[in-house]
């Protein structure tokens, strides 16, 4: 799509270590033994359970941040089947995954605004914290899809314990819509006795809003990110192992375009944070034979609030150097705009995996 064309630019290097890698680990020399090397491939179905929020944030002169808009985009639930092949010389292993989700209805979206922090810029917090707008629609999947790459290495702890220390890379490409809308607006045409707005619900300042159907909103995500962390595999008996890994987020680049179809604004963020999250993952294996293995594992992923620029539109598939600057001058003070991002998951996996050797 050339509204979301430019992620990942500039990082090929960190996918030519990738290909360098894989190329060493398939290419061995020629003392080395059958045994030494290591080849399975899993098949997985996932159910995902997860909050991917929007932010727009509003600065005047410097003055603090405020939120003046969030997007809460539900994946209630989201079901993902996946594929992962994993390749190995002796201790060192490299994995692939890739993922795709079928297209359904999977849960809601929430748009909330606080008006009175873009137009009464100087109230104070308990004015610019009254929510003014609420609004629901469902949420549609329209498409997601991601890969990534992981490398380890193995350490034997003792004889049923062992340590691989891991770094990977993923990818991952969504667009989700707003389907209906229903909610309260407060009536900004009516300002209270403190000289703002009310909130969303006042009895007798605020009106509801509903549309049965049609798009309102769409959000277009691509996502890159950079992982570092551990994983204990435990055999606890012949038949059953377990796993426990933890992550840290190093470094993660987000780019949205969010279109507001009935307002006829598009608006393209961009985000790079390093140390934004973790991610827990706990599995178990049930091992049918040396070869042939059930697999059930449960991940918890969390992204704190990262802040990135907010570029506006106002044509639908503009291309990427043609969108502007949200933020600018008006009466005399600098109105700086930015853009916020922030993730949290949990998800359930059901598999199987094959070992060749």
């Amino acid at each position: 799509m050339n509204r979301i064309e430019c992620v990942g630019g500039g990082r090929k290097p960190l996918f030519l270590l990738l290909f360098t890698l894989l190329c060493l680990l398939t290419c061995p020399n020629l003392y080395a033994k059958a045994s030494d090397f290591h080849f399975s491939v899993e098949a997985d179905a996932t159910l995902r359970f997860a909050e991917q929020g929007e932010y727009v944030f509003l600065n005047v002169d410097s003055a603090g941040r405020r939120t003046l808009s969030y997007l809460c985009w539900e994946q209630k639930p989201l079901f993902i089947p996946e594929a992962k092949v994993s390749v190995g010389f002796k201790n060192l292993y490299l994995k692939g995954n890739i993922r795709a989700a079928f297209p359904t209805r999977c849960g809601s979206v929430f748009d909330s605004d606080w008006f009175n922090v873009s137009d009464f810029p100087d109230c104070p917090d308990e004015y610019a914290n009254i929510k003014t707008h609420l609004t629901e629609s469902d949420c549609k999947t329209n498409y997601y899809y991601g890969f990534s790459g992981e490398l380890s290495y193995m350490f034997k702890v003792a004889d049923s314990l062992s340590f691989s220390p891991f770094a990977e890379l993923s990818y991952t490409h969504s667009f989700f819509s707003a389907i209906g809308v229903s909610g309260s607006y407060y009536n900004t045409n009516v300002t209270e006795t403190s000289g703002c707005y009310g909130s969303y619900n006042d009895a007798d300042d605020s009106y509801e809003i509903d549309m049965d159907d049609g798009e309102v909103l769409s959000l277009e995500r691509a996502v890159l990110q950079a992982w570092l962390g551990g994983r204990f595999n435990m055999e606890i008996t012949p038949k059953l192992d377990m796993g426990f890994s933890l992550a840290v987020n190093l470094w993660t680049f987000v780019q949205s375009l969010d279109s507001h179809v009935l307002r006829g604004r598009y608006f393209l963020d961009e985000i790079e944070d390093n140390f934004g999250g973790i991610r827990a993952e706990l599995d178990f294996a049930y091992n049918f034979s040396n070869k042939s293995s059930l697999v059930f594992a449960t991940k918890y992923t969390a992204l704190q609030t990262m802040e990135g620029t907010a570029k506006e539109a106002y044509w639908k598939d503009a291309y990427y150097d043609e969108y502007h600057d949200c933020s600018g001058w008006e009466n005399g003070r600098y109105y700086k705009y930015t853009s916020g991002f922030d993730f949290s998951s949990i998800e359930f996996t059901l598999g199987y995996r094959y070992a060749f050797n």
